[in-house]
């Protein structure tokens, strides 16, 4: 029995999960329909729990889940085949309804009358008949077909609003904080500042429109760069303190100081480039007007300068925010879904009902002017936060990440443990079924080790018997063995006796040839000694042992020790040394013929031929 693979059974085996749900079953006495039927509904609970819908729709999948649920528990390839009608249906449906919830507007309307429609044919399809079905099979297709085609020009048509909307709002958003940024300027050095009442309309109109001009069209890292920025930088700080009224008096000092510097720094911002030059002009003509008078102690009417609206104000910048939750907001990207509470979407509702959840789309994240859009399936807006509030709300609960689980994987999470059961069920039968094969083996063994027991015994009597012939045989073997052994001490015996006197004889002989080759080299060495020039020789052949070669001896050197030989008729016939002459004389290749004469019978002769020769 192989091991369940759950790789197998996405790719298609429906058989091998049928054998996963007869293996449970068999292994836990259990009913395979049963245990199909609640397999079947817990994928269900698992993917209505990981795709919360909105209360709306998710009554509609409450009215198809009990003929959903027979279509799932019958048809094993509803986890096997994306073609599956119930899966394909589920598949469609999914990430529209999952997106969707109760927004006053047409085509938010529009998508929840669709997944009515199909819900409802859906709904009555499942719980027809087997051969209504067959005959609505085509039918269900095409209203599936029809609400994706629909479906993906929908889609399309929201990602170009949401485009729109993302360009639209970050011009707004750039505006309002240039706005803010302008604001901010002006209210905190002027604001509830003792300031002529003329100049109040000079400055909220004319002064705010310049100054916002430049912070929208500047980049906000190069703004402080700007000149005409930077000389408004040092005018505001002195122009908030150089009026009195409301209670405040400036000292003359500070006047005399303070009002010649800032008309300079008026006169020179008229050289900087600005985006109206007539307004700017009448608003430094107003400014050096009200400044000369205060410096000339002459009467004007001050008040107040109110505070203008800042737009970036509306949070309080001096909330701290944990790390853990901006990096939460870092986390989170454009086109990350999120459900939101609907009491913190500008007072969101739906024919006069506020809606509990608004589950919208991140669709901008601009650090830059630190502002979050977020819109619903249908590309419309449906806030704006800034960073700071946004964490709010995630620490607070108002707003969540909308669970996005893909319904492959939703099967896949609840297989795995199937198909793991399913595996310990086989391991569990394979254990079971090797403990009844250990036993049958035991007994098998038992009866084996009973045999081999009397086998024993029976070979251990044998074992005794042949032991005691054995025993008698090797008596019989030791007694005929001391009797060998006693025969062959006396055979050694005798050998040994025997070998002493073959050394003994050796000895004597070898003691004779030495004392025989001593003498024949004595004789050798003597005879050689009395040769004379004129000797004759018999030499055996180096060639033939048994040719023998006559040679007289011609020549003797003493110097040397070399003795010359000739033949008959002079010829050089060998040349031997001393020792040479004495080895052959022993080993009796030579043998001496005749003596030469010595010195004086030579000598004689000659004389006796010389006198012939006379005579």
């Amino acid at each position: 029995m192989s091991e369940f693979t759950l790789h197998a059974i996405i790719e298609g085996d429906s058989l091998q999960l049928s054998e996963v749900f007869a293996s449970i079953a068999a292994s836990e006495s259990a009913d395979p329909a049963s245990l199909r039927q609640q397999f079947a509904a817990d994928f269900f609970s698992g993917f209505i729990r990981a795709n919360p819908w909105d209360a709306r729709l998710q009554n509609l999948l409450n009215e198809l889940e009990s003929a959903a649920l027979n279509q799932i528990a019958n048809d094993d390839e509803f986890y096997c085949s994306t073609q599956h009608p119930v899966r394909r249906f589920l598949a469609i449906i999914t990430p529209p309804a999952r997106q969707w919830c109760a927004r006053d507007s047409k085509p938010n309307q529009q998508l929840f009358d669709k997944l009515c429609s199909v819900f409802a044919f859906a709904t009555a399809y499942w719980r027809a008949g087997e051969t209504e079905q067959i005959a609505q099979t085509s039918m269900l297709q095409q209203q599936l077909d029809e609400f994706a085609t629909w479906l993906a020009a929908e889609d399309k048509r929201a990602a170009m609003l949401e485009a729109r909307l993302c360009e639209t709002e970050l011009a707004n958003l750039k505006l309002a904080a240039a706005e803010a940024r302008v604001a901010e300027a002006i209210n905190h050095h002027l604001a509830q500042r003792p300031l002529p009442t003329k100049l109040h309309s000079a400055i909220t109109g004319t002064l705010k429109s310049e100054l916002q001009y430049w912070a929208f069209n500047t980049d906000p890292a190069e703004l402080h760069q700007l000149p005409l920025w930077k000389t408004w930088q040092r005018i505001l700080p002195a122009l908030g303190q150089l009026f009195s009224g409301a209670g405040v008096e400036v000292d003359d000092q500070l006047l005399y100081d303070q009002i010649p510097l800032v008309l300079a720094e008026l006169e020179h911002s008229l050289q900087l480039p600005n985006s109206n030059t007539q307004a700017y002009t009448h608003l430094i003509e107003q400014l050096n007007r009200r400044l000369m008078d205060a410096i000339q102690k002459q009467p004007q009417e001050c008040s107040l300068f109110p505070a203008l609206a800042n737009p970036g104000a509306q949070s309080n910048t001096h909330t701290h925010i944990p790390k853990t939750l901006l990096q939460q907001i870092e986390s989170i990207n454009v086109g990350d879904w999120l459900i939101v509470n609907g009491e913190s979407v500008n007072g969101e509702s739906v024919n006069g009902v506020r809606t509990d959840n608004i589950r919208c789309k991140l669709a901008l994240k601009n650090s830059a002017i630190d502002q979050l859009l977020f819109v619903d399936h249908t590309g419309r807006k449906v806030m704006n936060k800034n960073s700071k509030d946004f964490a709010l709300c995630l620490s607070t609960g108002i707003a969540r990440p909308l669970p996005m689980h893909d319904l492959d994987a939703i099967i896949h999470s609840h297989l795995q443990p199937l198909v793991e059961r399913a595996n310990r069920s086989v391991q569990a039968q394979l254990l079971l079924q090797k403990s009844k094969a250990e036993q049958v083996v035991r007994a098998l063994i038992a009866q084996q080790q009973a045999a081999a027991a009397a086998a024993e015994r029976e070979r251990l009597a044998e074992q005794a018997r042949i032991e005691a012939q054995l025993e008698a045989r090797r008596a019989a073997a030791r007694k005929a063995m001391m009797e060998a052994r006693a025969l062959a001490d006396e055979k050694v015996r005798r050998d040994a006796e025997q070998a002493a006197e073959a050394e003994r004889l050796r000895i004597e002989q070898a003691e004779s040839e030495a004392a025989e080759n001593t003498a024949k080299q004595q004789q050798a060495t003597q005879s050689i000694s009395e040769l004379q020039v004129g000797a004759w020789l018999e030499i055996s052949s180096e060639l033939n042992a048994a040719e023998k070669l006559r040679a007289k001896l011609s020549v003797i050197i003493s110097s040397t020790g070399k003795y010359i030989f000739a033949d008959q008729f002079g010829r050089k016939l060998a040349e031997y040394t001393r020792e040479q002459l004495i080895v052959l004389m022993v080993q009796e290749q030579l043998k001496i013929l005749r003596n030469g004469d010595n010195f004086e019978d030579q000598l004689a002769k000659v004389i006796r031929g010389l006198r012939r020769d006379l005579s």
